[in-house]
């Protein structure tokens, strides 16, 4: 409620002049550049002399290349000779034997039957609360007084006592809060009916003319909380024992071992859902004329081509391999 008074606003101080300095300017004249000498142009004898080095030089360089020749390329190697090899080998055959991991634990039916890898037990079942799955329901709702705030109708806005000023402030944000099964939510609203005019006054600015303000006279309001309890409600649902089918894992392993190019595998019983995995690991040996080379690989056809294709090995001048090929030289 305005008590009448008013007043015109004090007018801000305008801050001094700010100065602006500026250098003195200089009062001579600078002194001007001095002229670049011009450059002379080499006469004609001058550019005689610079050719002769020039050609020298050219003509070392060709001279140079022409005895550098084969030395600077370095030796020649000498062509390999090749000789046919005999072949020995050694072979590693291994089947793996997957199946799925399968584990049995509780779990609620509607859980299971989301899951492709999941099978329910028939006569495992019993009803039972899901810890995860619930809905709040409303237990309590009322308004509890929480404090007095000073209240000014003409902008609705409030105050609140600070030392010998009142402050602009509002209300406290709402709140939500959990004690053991229950949800708390509380809410702070202002109670205008129990709003009673004080001796206390403010200062605003006039709503009609803003070079102005006004005095209005405070008012002293009640704050409530408004409160609302909530608490779970769990669903009930089937909780039952499940086969759950996980990763393929090895469960067991079968290992064969022989000597040239018949390779045999194991062949073990595949179980339902199971999986085979196949590893080889082949070792030939090439011999000729005394010379020995190496080949181990993990593939069975060319462990296969190497025993059953006549292979030659390439020997150089010191009697080491330096190539194998199955190319006739």
């Amino acid at each position: 409620m305005k008590t009448g008074r008013r007043r015109k606003k004090e007018e801000p101080q305008e801050s001094p002049e700010q100065i602006s300095f500026q250098p003195p300017q200089p009062t001579s004249k600078p002194k001007a550049a001095p002229a670049r000498p011009e450059s002379k142009k080499p006469t004609p004898s001058r550019r005689s002399k610079l050719v002769f080095p020039i050609l020298i030089a050219v003509a070392a360089l060709v001279i140079g290349a022409m005895m550098c020749g084969r030395s600077c390329l370095g030796p020649r190697q000498a062509p390999a000779t090749y000789l046919p090899a005999t072949a020995d080998g050694s072979w590693t055959a291994t089947v793996n034997l997957l199946v799925p991991g399968v584990t049995v634990e509780g779990r609620f039916r509607a859980d299971c039957e989301a899951d492709a890898d999941c099978t329910v037990m028939p006569g495992t079942c019993e009803m039972r609360e899901s810890e995860d799955r619930y809905t709040e329901r409303v237990v309590d709702d009322y308004d509890e007084y929480a404090y007095s705030i000073y209240y000014e109708e003409t902008e609705g806005v409030l105050y609140e006592a600070s030392g010998e000023r009142f402050v602009l402030t509002q209300l406290n944000e709402a709140e939500d809060w959990w004690e053991g099964e229950r949800h708390y939510f509380s809410e702070e609203w202002l109670d205008r009916e129990t709003c009673q005019y004080t001796n206390y006054t403010v200062w605003i600015s006039d709503p009609e003319d803003p070079e102005y303000e006004i005095e209005v006279i405070l008012s002293e309001c009640e704050v409530w909380d408004h409160v609302v309890v909530k608490e779970r409600v769990y669903e009930q649902g089937e909780y039952c024992q499940t086969r759950n089918v996980g990763s393929l894992e090895v469960q067991d392993s079968f290992t064969r071992q022989g000597r040239g190019s018949a390779v045999d595998w194991p062949d073990p019983l595949l179980p339902e859902d199971g999986k085979l995995e196949r590893a080889f690991e082949g070792t030939v040996v090439f011999r000729a004329d005394g010379a020995r080379h190496t080949v181990t690989t993990e593939e069975e056809d060319k462990y296969v081509r190497y025993l059953t294709v006549p292979y030659y090995l390439g020997l150089d001048e010191d009697g080491d391999v330096v190539r194998l090929t199955d190319q006739a030289p």
